[in-house]
């Protein structure tokens, strides 16, 4: 099974002047595998006060989710959460209210998965494409259940070294860039 921290790859992609074609990729990953399944995760920008410029960019994310489930991934998408920060001049203490909204639970999301899909044996291979280190205790716990977890990202990137050396294998995905890459429009 493949598992896609969907803002991570496009992060690292980012960093690289490049998009990430995630229905090639899928196919690249299982190349002479059977696949069983692979599910990407991510968020979606809350729209409370119907905002015009955010409804266009949240139908725009919802028409790219759908298109990844008409291609058979699933997808995990979790509402963005508010975080306000204050911030106090100290020069003459006036107070500035910043509101935001970050991407909170989709690694907690596909961590969950990972695990709960290895505890039920419904893989062999799990495939992680995330280089980020908070899935290093996951990779640990399902390979003490005897199966086998690679990960795939742009090791340019950012990657933590421990996400490769704890992997059964690692795949750079800069060395198949060509393969992956979403064609220019």
């Amino acid at each position: 099974m493949i598992f896609i921290d969907g803002s991570n790859l496009d992060g690292g992609a980012s960093g690289l002047g490049k998009q990430v074609d995630c229905i090639k990729l899928v196919k690249v990953l299982s190349e002479g595998r059977k696949l069983k399944r692979a599910y990407y995760y991510g968020s979606i920008h809350p729209n409370p006060n119907n905002d015009e410029a955010i409804a266009a960019s949240v139908n725009k994310k919802w028409g790219f989710y759908h298109m990844l489930e008409y291609q058979g991934l699933k997808t995990k998408i979790i509402p963005r959460r508010k975080r306000t920060s204050e911030f106090t001049c100290e020069g003459c203490k006036h107070v500035t209210t910043s509101e935001t909204f970050i991407e909170k639970g989709v690694d907690i999301a596909l961590a969950s998965d990972v695990l709960s899909l290895a505890t039920a044996n419904a893989y062999d291979v799990a495939i992680i494409v995330s280089g980020d280190f908070d899935f290093h205790q996951v990779i640990e716990d399902v390979q003490r259940q005897g199966l086998i977890v690679e990960v795939a990202y742009f090791k340019s990137q950012g990657i933590n070294k421990e996400m490769i050396r704890r992997s059964d294998r690692f795949i750079d995905l800069e060395m198949i860039i060509s393969k992956i890459e979403r064609d220019k429009r």
